[in-house]
């Protein structure tokens, strides 16, 4: 078997912050996640991912019931001749930022093996053994890259807490070896509800109301959305949104589209109530609480640091669906509604 050279790993070894941002934590983080998305496209009830935290800061990663087919397409992509094919990246980027890194991919009726030394690679390819849908990497960032980095476990927990959260089924388990073990387990089927809760929860005399936990499939993307009133938070509000595991801190169409379809619903309900209303995206927001997430390929993120999602029909698709559950909950909760309708109902046109 050759030796073969993955043809982004000079540029990607050469700037790697303009793949994985800076190369402490969060560029660590940002690739452990770009492997993690490309295996969950696909999740079922038996998905499990173990993480291990091993000496000599190795990484070991092992994942079952995961879809195979995004990996081994990174894998046929990495000798691309085009030194602008991004196809590869996940795993181009992972094996170029390791000092050594070693992959099973088990794939149908085939096991892909490639075993790498800072992005040059060998690939080997034989029949499978029946476990198809599993996954074994381990790895260790190159620390002339990473330079006096050690991945944090309590850091990386947090992030695989949310990723647990925006895939709603999955479970993740991590355990640290490197000292006293500690072991954790991430495991939320009701999705960003959790992540609702958590918010909620600072509060210790929390008394949320017009809350409602949104779940569907809009043409190729899955929605969640969560929110809800917290009057001990005055006129401070909470908002966080994502697009597949990116936080987009700048917001943009997903959550644009949710506030619009809130306000709908309430301006719905304020006609059938005859109650005159003045309302708008800052005040709706006072004293909310909202997490929004949608899943799917292919979105145009924008702004400072691409915080930001721009996505029209993806939007007017989400507002839709909002109003109209938040018009059929109003309609069947009369306290809420009244609560809701009374808080817009001071001023007036």
């Amino acid at each position: 078997m050759d030796t073969r050279a993955n043809k982004l790993s000079e540029l990607i070894r050469t700037r790697p912050a303009m793949f994985i941002g800076n190369l402490k934590f969060t560029g660590f983080a940002n690739m452990l996640e770009f492997l993690l998305e490309e295996m969950l496209t696909e999740i079922n009830l038996e998905t499990t991912i173990e993480i291990e935290f091993l000496k000599s800061n190795t990484i070991r990663l092992n994942a079952r019931q995961v879809d195979t087919s995004g990996l081994v397409n990174c894998i046929f992509h990495l000798d691309h001749p085009d030194m602008q094919q991004t196809h590869s990246l996940p795993v181009a980027i992972l094996i170029s930022l390791s000092v050594a890194t070693e992959m099973e991919v088990h794939h149908q009726d085939e096991v892909y093996t490639l075993d790498s030394k800072q992005g040059d690679y060998i690939l080997n390819v034989t029949p499978g053994k029946g476990h198809a849908g599993t996954l074994l990497v381990e790895f260790s960032p190159d620390p002339v890259i990473f330079r006096d980095f050690e991945a944090d476990y309590e850091q990386t927990n947090t992030l695989l807490q949310k990723i647990a959260c925006l895939y709603p089924g999955v479970k993740i388990i991590s355990s640290d070896f490197r000292g006293d073990h500690c072991r954790n387990v991430f495991h939320y089927p009701q999705g960003i509800t959790r992540l609702l809760d958590h918010a909620i929860a600072t509060h210790p005399h929390a008394s949320p109301f017009f809350r409602l936990d949104l779940k569907a499939v809009i043409r190729d993307y899955a929605y969640q959305v969560s929110f809800c009133y917290q009057p001990l938070w005055l006129t401070t509000s909470y908002v966080r949104s994502f697009a597949n595991h990116y936080e987009l801190f700048l917001g943009g169409s997903l959550i644009e589209g949710v506030q619009e379809g809130i306000i709908m619903g309430i301006r719905d309900a304020a006609a059938k109530a005859k109650t005159k209303i003045k309302i708008s995206k800052r005040k709706l927001l006072e004293s909310m609480v909202v997490i929004a997430a949608v899943r799917g390929k292919e979105f145009e993120l924008t702004g400072p640091g691409k915080w930001k999602l721009d996505a029209p029909a993806l939007k007017m698709d989400i507002k839709r669906y909002v109003f109209a559950e938040v018009a059929r909950y109003l309609s069947l909760h009369t306290e809420d509604r009244n609560r809701v309708i009374l808080n817009f109902a001071y001023e007036f046109e």
